[in-house]
């Protein structure tokens, strides 16, 4: 019994501890000018002599690393290298191991090579003016209603859609940022590739609910005429939450056995976008009917179009320092959306300083205000 014991352990209990590669750093930047280095490490003593060299993905702008470095059997790998730049752009550096007795699927770096400082400075600059332009955008519209204690004037299909549209967004960052499984999925889908969440998206979508939340509360308390939802548009939000619905029904059913979790958030930025290209339509046509535009802040509108403007123009720095432009048209979606939004903001702006500049508030709508 006690030979067959020791015979199902040494099954079940590898006899040699995992040894597994690492990088010290998944992502650099650094000047076209200059240089910049990284470490490579195992967990353990190698077990025979091995040979480690580089390959490369997304093109490759460096001077090659050493495609041979020869590491004695019993050593514990330790080595640093510098990386040097023919020109600007990305490219993906990724370590390989012959013979292949370590486990190397985390030992790669994405290396990103900028022209100018400056540039890069002033991108991270521009980020953070669109992060705070957006989320102040807000509030013009939450004062207004404030003042006026009315929210006449204000679409409630807007609102509706651009509820939902926050509430996908802040599930789709919220999952990809915070839950590990859906994060070994994507890795599943993109071995080398970076979350493309940061924390002021988590931060910006959740604010953005709780803006929209307390904006819809004013629609409770303030007078409102006698607008309401339209059906229609309480029809497409019962269909989106419903199919919300039976897709995590599904995915928790593991129908989907590949990357069930991921699919489920993909979900909510299909969600996301189709809001974004839609929502402000209803608002567009309120304004035509009434030939008003008293009642929906202008302010708000000359806050998204700064942050929409900054977002585009963050791309175009981005795209240009790196020499990247495959990258600006790989995030076309991005582009597209900023381009929507603020056609929508042009829209309303001529809606405002133009046709309806004269306009005051409809007379049934001044009797029910005052």
């Amino acid at each position: 019994m006690f030979v067959l014991c020791a015979i199902c352990l040494s099954i079940v209990i590898p006899s040699s501890a995992v040894n597994v590669l690492s990088v010290s750093e998944r992502e650099i930047s650094f000047n076209l000018h200059t240089n910049a280095s990284f470490n490579l490490n195992s967990s353990e003593p190698v077990s025979e002599n091995v040979t480690i060299w580089f390959g490369y993905t997304d093109g490759n702008n460096l001077y090659p690393l050493p495609n041979s470095t020869f590491v004695e059997n019993g050593t514990l790998i330790d080595l640093t290298f510098t990386l040097a730049a023919k020109e600007a752009g990305h490219t993906t550096v990724i370590a390989k191991v012959t013979p292949p007795i370590l486990i190397v699927k985390d030992a790669y770096i994405r290396v990103g090579v900028y022209k100018y400082d400056a540039w890069n400075v002033i991108s991270s600059i521009i980020g953070w003016l669109y992060f705070i332009a957006w989320s102040v955008s807000f509030y013009p519209q939450i004062i207004e209603n404030y003042k006026r204690k009315s929210v006449i004037g204000l679409n409630f299909d807007f609102l509706g859609l651009n509820l939902t549209g926050f509430i996908a967004y802040s599930v789709f960052n919220i999952g990809l940022k915070y839950v590990k499984e859906v994060q070994l999925e994507y890795h599943t889908v993109h071995p080398t590739g970076i979350i493309p969440v940061e924390t002021n998206d988590v931060v910006f979508a959740v604010h953005a609910v709780f803006a929209t939340l307390v904006t819809i509360f004013q629609c409770f308390i303030y007078e409102r005429g006698d607008q309401l939802i339209a059906k229609s548009t309480v029809a497409i939000l019962a269909l989106v939450w419903s199919t919300a619905g039976v897709f995590l029904l599904l995915t928790a059913l593991h129908v989907n056995k590949y990357t069930p979790w991921l699919t489920f958030l993909y979900f909510f930025s299909y969600v996301k976008l189709g809001v974004t290209l839609t929502k402000y339509i209803p608002q567009v046509v309120y304004n035509y009917q009434r030939k008003s535009t008293v009642g929906w802040s202008i302010g708000t509108v000359l806050f998204d179009v700064v942050g929409g403007l900054f977002s585009i123009g963050q791309m175009f720095i981005t795209a240009y320092n790196f020499e990247d432009w495959y990258s600006f048209v790989g995030n076309f979606t991005k582009f597209g959306l900023g381009v929507a939004s603020c056609t929508f903001d042009v829209i309303f702006m001529i809606q405002h300083f133009c046709l309806y500049r004269h306009n005051h508030l409809p007379s049934d709508e001044s009797a029910l205000i005052a």
